[in-house]
């Protein structure tokens, strides 16, 4: 399958390209590992190189689906997402796999360098960073002011100096009900 084959290859470039990320995978080598995309499951087993190869797998000994949370994080948390996968399985594997996973990195430069130079590779690497650093900063600030906007103009939410005067009474009226019931069991007690 050639969807197969090129997240085979992806996975095992970023894993040459991590120091010690084959090294890790060397323990666990014969062991499976399933990537649950929903549409496609794509198995593999460890090899003895600590990198990945395609095989058929009844049942994998580790399982990793990726939720709704991760691929909205993907593009502006990068490894960080990771965490809102789901992982089943052997827990030794997971772990390490884990630990792989969150040592990844890619080395853009490296991959650009040998088909434009290291000029424009450098150069192009760090455009492309600045790029999504401002599509962060934009969607950070929409969400920001789509709060604002919610709180303050729609008067959808209210504020949280509101909220907290609001919780403020309601303790100030319970203390003074607490101490008007205490006052009525002691009127009552004397008029008995």
């Amino acid at each position: 399958m050639i969807a197969e084959a090129f997240f085979e290859r992806s996975l095992n470039h970023l894993l040459r390209q991590s120091p010690g990320a084959t090294a890790a995978l060397v323990r666990h080598a014969g062991c499976s590992v399933r990537f649950d995309l929903t549409l496609a499951q794509f198995d593999f087993r460890i090899a003895d190189d600590g990198c990945f190869s395609e095989a058929g797998v009844e049942t994998p000994d580790a399982v990793i689906r990726p939720t709704p949370a991760l691929v909205s994080r993907l593009p502006f948390f990068g490894r960080d997402a990771l965490r809102h996968a789901d992982y089943s399985g052997d827990p030794a594997l997971l772990a390490t796999l884990d630990r792989v996973f969150r040592q990844l990195n890619w080395d853009v430069e490296a991959d650009l360098a040998p088909l434009v130079g290291d000029i424009a590779a450098h150069r192009l690497h760090a455009h492309g960073r600045d790029t999504l650093a401002g599509m962060a900063q934009a969607a950070a600030a929409l969400g920001r002011n789509a709060s604002e906007y919610a709180v303050e103009e729609a008067e959808l939410m209210a504020r949280a100096v509101d909220v907290a005067r609001f919780n403020r009474d309601v303790d100030t009226l319970a203390d003074d009900v607490a101490r008007l019931d205490a006052r009525l069991r002691v009127l009552k007690a004397g008029d008995a």
